[in-house]
C-alpha cells in the first residue's frame, strides 16, 4: 500500500516523463518537482529503478479497470469492445505519461532491469484479452479461425501504433477520436456481433 507521500512522488515522476521524456527522470529532478531533497525521496524509493518499478505497478492499477470489464463482460461482444476502447483512450489521453511508459522503447532501454517488470504488465493484460478472444469465440461472437492469442496481440499491436502516432502528431487531436476507426475495424477483422 502506497503512502500519501509516495503517490505524490510517483505522480510527479509521470508528470517530469510526460513533459520532459523518461532521461530526465532522476531522482533529483523528481526531488526538485516536489520541493524536498534527494536524501527525503530516497527514503521512499532507494534508486531510480525501484521508483520505475513503482510507477509500472502504480499506472497498472490505473489501467487494470479498462482490462477488467474483459473479465466479466456485459453486453455484446461489439459493445464491450467499444467500450474497452474507449475507456482505455480516454485514461491514456488524460495520462499522457502512461503511454511514454508503458508503450515507448526508451522506457525499455533506460533501465534494462525493469524489462521483466513490463514484461509481466504486458503479458498480463494480453491473458485477460486472450480470455476474452477464447470466452467470445465458444459464444460464437467472434471468428475462431485464429488464435485467441494471436486476436490479442493483434489488438495491443494496433493500440500501440496508435498511440505511438497520436504522440508523433503532436497529440493535435484527442485520442479518443480514433476509438471509433479502430471499433469499426476490429468488429470486421474480428467478426465481432
Amino acid at each position: 500500500m502506497l503512502t500519501d507521500r509516495q503517490i505524490e512522488i510517483l505522480e510527479a515522476a509521470i508528470q517530469l516523463t510526460s513533459e520532459s521524456g523518461i532521461q530526465k527522470l532522476t531522482i533529483r529532478n523528481v526531488a526538485s518537482a516536489i520541493g524536498v531533497s534527494e536524501p527525503a525521496l530516497y527514503r521512499h524509493f532507494t534508486n531510480k529503478h525501484e521508483l520505475l518499478v513503482a510507477i509500472l505497478a502504480y499506472l497498472q492499477v490505473k489501467i487494470a479497470p479498462n482490462f477488467q470489464g474483459f473479465i466479466k463482460p456485459q453486453g455484446s461482444p461489439s459493445v464491450q469492445f467499444r467500450q474497452f476502447l474507449e475507456q482505455l483512450f480516454s485514461e491514456l489521453e488524460g495520462n499522457k505519461a502512461f503511454s511514454l511508459l508503458l508503450f515507448a522503447e526508451e522506457t525499455f532501454n533506460a533501465d534494462p532491469e525493469l524489462r521483466p517488470e513490463l514484461n509481466a504488465l504486458l503479458e498480463k493484460n494480453l491473458e485477460i484479452l486472450s480470455s476474452y478472444f477464447s470466452l467470445i469465440m465458444k459464444e460464437g461472437a467472434c471468428r475462431s479461425d485464429i488464435p485467441a492469442q494471436e486476436l490479442a496481440l493483434m489488438t495491443f499491436g494496433t493500440i500501440r501504433l496508435t498511440v505511438s502516432r497520436w504522440h508523433l502528431r503532436g497529440e493535435e487531436e484527442g485520442l479518443l477520436t480514433y476509438a471509433p476507426l479502430l471499433h469499426k475495424s476490429f468488429v470486421q477483422l474480428f467478426n465481432l456481433t
